[in-house]
């Protein structure tokens, strides 16, 4: 295992903070746990990890507060992006045949 680059550590952070936009719930801790350690190694963060496990109040759950309100505004986002699509579908004329005054044998075979 090689040690990681500062650039590779805030490369995770953004991907962290970029997925947990798509999740919810349980995993919002773990992002914020995982943001926490990433900015510890590059000494954002005073307390080591284990310092900061089961700390209320502490950097991890304001880390946490943060992807939660990311999280709702990308679920809003969506939310209205589909809202939109769906009311642009509704809006378009489904295309009809005019009626021909042929019956479909007639209308398959080129009679009148």
């Amino acid at each position: 295992m090689s040690v990681k680059t500062e650039r590779e550590i805030k490369a995770q952070v953004t991907a962290v903070r970029e997925r947990v936009k798509e999740l919810s719930g349980f995993w919002i801790g773990e992002g914020a746990a995982m943001l926490y350690v990433l900015e510890w190694m590059l000494d954002k963060r005073e307390t080591a990890p284990a310092g900061e496990l089961g700390r209320a109040g502490g950097d991890s759950q304001t880390i946490a507060v943060n992807l939660a309100k990311l999280a709702e505004k990308a679920a809003e986002k969506s939310a209205a992006a589909a809202a939109t699509a769906t009311a642009t579908a509704r809006k378009k004329p489904v295309p009809t045949k005019a009626p021909t005054g042929k019956t479909p044998a007639k209308a398959r075979s080129g009679g009148g």
